[in-house]
Order: C-alpha cells, then sequence, then structure tokens
C-alpha cells in the first residue's frame, strides 16, 4: 500500500490577506466596521476553509485579550486551526508573538524578515533567529520566514540551511518573488525542500494603457498565470504537506460596499477551485499498489 505523492498537502486555508479590503488594510477606504480575527474564523468555515491566518495587516498585539481569546475559542469550537503572523525578526517582537500563539493556540508563526524600503541585513537576521530559535523549539512553535522581493531566494535558502533548525522554515509565495525577476523555477528550486507554509496570490499579467509597461492583477486562485500545477508537483516530490492559504489583490469596484462584496465572492471561488483539485481530494487517500 503506498500514498500517491500528489496527495502529500496540507490544508486550504484564508487570512487577513483574503480580505485586505475587509480588515482595513487601506487606509483611505476603511469599513466602518472591521473584521477581527474570529470573522475570519466565520468565513473561513462559510467558505470551506480549515485555516485561518492572521498576519501584519490585522495586528495580533493590538487586539484585546478578549479578541484573543474569542478567537481561540470559537475555532476550536469550529475546527479551524489557527496559524498567525507578523513582521521582523527582532528578538523582541518575536518573542512577543511567541506568547500570542501560545495564548490562541498558533503552531506556526509566518514574518518577513523586515519592512519595506527597509531590510536589515541578512547576517542580522541570522543573528537575531538564532536568539529566538530555542524558545519556539521549546514551545514547539514554528516561524515561517516568507520570501519577498528585498532577499533573493537562493539568499534565504542558505539562511535557513544555515541556521539548520527543524522550528524554522520557508513561507513561499511565489508572487512575492516575481517582484525581484526570479522566475518559478529558480524559486522553487531554492524555497520548495524548506516550505513549511505556502501563501497563493494569483494574478493576470496585462499591458497598462497606452501600451507602456506591464501591471500584475489579482485573479481568484485558479483563473490567473500562478503555475498551481508546478508548485504544488514540486512540494509532493519533496514530501511536503504545508498549509496552503489564500491571498487575494482584490480591486476596487467602485466603492467600498462592492470592492468587500467581490472580495468574498473571490474568496469563496478560490477555495472551492482549490478544493475542487485532486490534491486535496485525494489528499487523505491511500492507493492500493499492485
Amino acid at each position: 500500500m503506498s500514498t500517491d505523492s500528489t496527495s502529500r498537502l496540507g490544508k486550504i486555508g484564508i487570512g487577513s490577506w483574503t480580505y485586505p479590503w475587509g480588515v482595513g488594510t487601506i487606509s483611505d477606504h476603511i469599513p466602518a466596521r472591521l473584521l477581527k480575527p474570529v470573522d475570519l474564523v466565520n468565513n473561513a468555515c462559510r467558505v470551506g476553509a480549515e485555516v485561518v491566518q492572521v498576519v501584519d495587516n490585522l495586528p495580533l498585539h493590538e487586539c484585546s485579550i478578549a479578541d484573543l481569546d474569542e478567537f481561540r475559542s470559537v475555532a476550536i469550537h469550529r475546527n479551524v486551526e489557527i496559524e498567525i503572523g507578523t513582521r521582523g525578526v527582532t528578538p523582541s517582537h518575536l518573542l512577543n508573538y511567541l506568547r500570542i500563539a501560545k495564548q490562541v493556540g498558533a503552531k506556526l508563526i509566518r514574518t518577513m524578515a523586515g519592512w519595506h524600503g527597509q531590510p536589515p541585513p541578512l547576517e542580522e537576521v541570522e543573528r537575531d533567529l538564532r536568539e529566538v530559535l530555542p524558545a519556539f523549539r521549546d514551545a514547539d512553535i514554528k516561524i515561517a520566514l516568507e520570501n519577498y522581493e528585498a532577499y533573493s531566494t537562493r539568499d534565504l535558502a542558505n539562511l535557513i540551511n544555515t541556521l539548520g533548525d527543524g522550528y524554522l522554515g520557508a513561507c513561499l509565495d511565489l508572487t512575492n518573488s516575481f517582484g525581484a525577476l526570479e522566475n518559478k523555477d529558480q524559486i522553487l528550486n531554492h524555497l520548495a525542500g524548506q516550505a513549511i507554509n505556502v501563501h497563493l496570490k494569483d494574478f493576470a499579467v496585462e499591458r497598462v494603457e497606452f501600451l507602456m509597461g506591464f501591471a500584475f492583477r489579482g485573479r481568484p486562485v485558479g483563473e490567473g498565470c500562478l503555475p498551481l500545477t508546478d508548485l504544488f508537483v514540486t512540494l509532493a516530490k519533496h514530501g511536503n504537506r504545508p498549509n496552503v492559504i489564500v491571498e487575494l489583490w482584490t480591486p476596487f469596484a467602485g466603492t467600498l460596499e462592492k470592492t468587500l462584496e467581490l472580495e468574498d465572492e473571490w474568496a469563496s471561488r478560490s477555495v472551492q477551485f482549490l478544493k475542487g483539485l485532486q490534491w486535496w481530494q485525494n489528499r487523505n487517500v491511500e492507493h492500493h499498489s499492485t
């Protein structure tokens, strides 16, 4: 009896970057009622997702204790896994998020190694991560370091390999590193073997007005250019079972109300598309070999 390699994937999730408009990421279009972490749990159940990942556009260190307690209790009741995240790797900041992870029952913290326009040198990132990893091992909570355009995926992979700790891996986001003109093969070759979490941001590449230049425009997962088959097959070859989190670049639809409706629709379409793929339909199915 053997398991089909294409079944080796984790759970489908949504998060605070599935609903950037709803959580108030865009400062000049703030909803009258912002989504809270518990709302994301309820949305996950409604669209059929099994994981919620709340990251830096809905900063958990700014949430009340009551909101965090409700987040955890409703997630437990509704059988939704919690992942959390932030940005930055300074020890005091990561240890604060380790405390929050324990409070809400998360086993993974996704982070990025700095802020846009201010990436620290990787030597500093290595030093900071080395300092906090013992506490993460003791707590049985992992750090997923996300790739983005500030660092090459080769350098990020070398950093993770140098630290050589099972509680540190990559949060693999193909779309982010396209911004550094890396192609999918480079990104997957460097990071697929280290991926403990995956972000899916689908997109279309379109010429801008007057034909001078191109723009990446968001699409629901499965309706754009994201090379999903290459991604999933490569992960399976490495024997990885990372959760995959849907993220969206939903365009403004004329009014905030219409945009929030479109964001919700795209979230549902994205999750339903993924659930229709053989990778998840067969996730827990064992196949008899002859």
